[in-house]
C-alpha cells in the first residue's frame, strides 16, 4: 500500500476514533455521575429547603404538589424545611434516582414514583415525619393528598417509561451510547486504533501524527466540556428560574471525569506526535547511512 493511500485510512480512521472517542467521553462521564457514590452525595448535599419551590411551583408538578401540602393548616414553614432536609426524604430520593438509572440503562420498569410510594414513606416514618413537621399527618390528609396527586396527573409525569414511549429513538440512542458495552468498545477502538495504525504502516510508529493530532483535539475538546459543565449548570438554573446546587452537585464528578479524561488523550496525543516525529527521523538518519 502506497503512502498516499495509508494516509488516507489513516485520516478517515482518525476522525472517526475521535468522534467516538468524543462521544464515549461524554458518556462516559455522565455515567461516573450517576454511580452510587455520586447519587448520595447528591442527595445528602442538595439544597431542598432553598429551591424556592413557590417561585417553581407553576413549572413543576411535584413542586405544585409540595406547596398543595404544605398549605394543610397546622404545618409551619420549619416544618416543610424540616421534612426537606430529614435523612429519611434524601434517602428516598437517592434510591428513586438510582431506579431511574436502572430503568434507563436496563429497562426494569423501576424508574417511576407513585403515590403509595410516598404513602409508604409517611408510614415507614410516621413519627419522624409528625416531629419535623410539628404537626401529625391524618388518614384524611393523606386522602386529599393522594386526589391532587392524581388531579395533576403526577403518575404518568413520573413514570420512564412513558417518555420512552413518546420518543423511542432519544431514549434508545441514550440506552446504547451509556452502556457498558458501548463504553467498553470506544476504548477498545482507541487501543486498537493505534495498533492497527502500527501494523499500517510496517509495525512502525511513523503514520502516528495524525493520529496523536485527533486524540489532542479530543483531549481538548474534553476539557472545554469541562470547563462548561459549571456554566451549563448555571444555564439551566436561570432557565428555570431555580435557585438550587443540584445542578452544581451533579455536574461536579460530570465535569472532573470530562477534565482527567480529556487531560489523559491530550497526553497520548501530543505522545503519539512526538513519537511519530522521532521515528521518522531515525528513520531519515538511517537512509543516510544507507546512502
Amino acid at each position: 500500500m502506497n503512502h498516499r493511500k495509508r494516509t488516507v485510512i489513516t485520516i478517515v480512521f482518525s476522525i472517526i476514533i475521535c468522534l467516538i472517542g468524543l462521544t464515549g467521553s461524554f458518556a462516559g462521564s455522565l455515567r461516573f455521575g450517576l454511580r452510587d457514590e455520586a447519587i448520595e452525595i447528591l442527595a445528602t448535599e442538595w439544597e431542598l429547603s432553598q429551591m424556592q419551590i413557590t417561585k417553581i411551583a407553576d413549572r413543576m408538578s411535584m413542586a405544585q404538589f409540595f406547596v398543595v401540602m404544605v398549605q394543610t393548616p397546622g404545618i409551619e414553614e420549619q416544618g416543610a424545611i424540616n421534612l426537606l432536609d430529614a435523612e429519611y426524604t434524601r434517602d428516598f430520593i437517592a434510591s428513586k434516582i438510582r431506579d431511574y438509572r436502572e430503568d434507563l440503562l436496563k429497562k426494569t420498569g423501576k424508574g417511576r414514583i407513585d403515590f403509595v410510594d410516598i404513602a409508604a414513606l409517611e408510614e415507614t416514618y410516621r413519627e419522624e415525619v409528625s416531629r419535623d413537621l410539628g404537626y401529625h399527618v391524618t388518614a384524611e390528609d393523606m386522602e386529599r393528598y393522594e386526589i391532587i396527586w392524581d388531579n395533576l396527573g403526577l403518575d404518568e409525569r413520573f413514570i420512564l417509561e412513558h417518555y420512552r414511549e413518546k420518543k423511542p429513538g432519544i431514549f434508545g440512542l441514550a440506552g446504547v451510547i451509556l452502556s457498558d458495552w458501548f463504553l467498553a468498545l470506544a476504548a477498545l477502538l482507541a487501543v486498537g486504533g493505534c495498533a492497527g495504525l502500527w501494523f499500517l504502516n510496517g509495525h512502525s510508529f511513523s503514520g502516528h501524527k495524525i493520529y496523536g493530532m485527533a486524540l489532542l483535539v479530543l483531549g481538548v475538546m474534553d476539557c472545554l466540556a469541562a470547563a462548561a459543565c459549571e456554566l451549563l449548570a448555571d444555564a439551566i438554573n436561570h432557565a428555570i428560574n431555580m435557585r438550587s446546587n443540584v445542578m452544581e452537585l451533579f455536574f461536579a464528578p460530570v465535569g472532573n471525569m470530562l477534565l482527567i479524561l480529556g487531560m489523559l488523550s491530550a497526553v497520548l496525543g501530543a505522545g503519539l506526535i512526538v513519537l511519530s516525529v522521532w521515528v521518522k527521523m531515525r528513520l531519515k538518519r538511517r537512509s543516510r547511512r544507507k546512502k
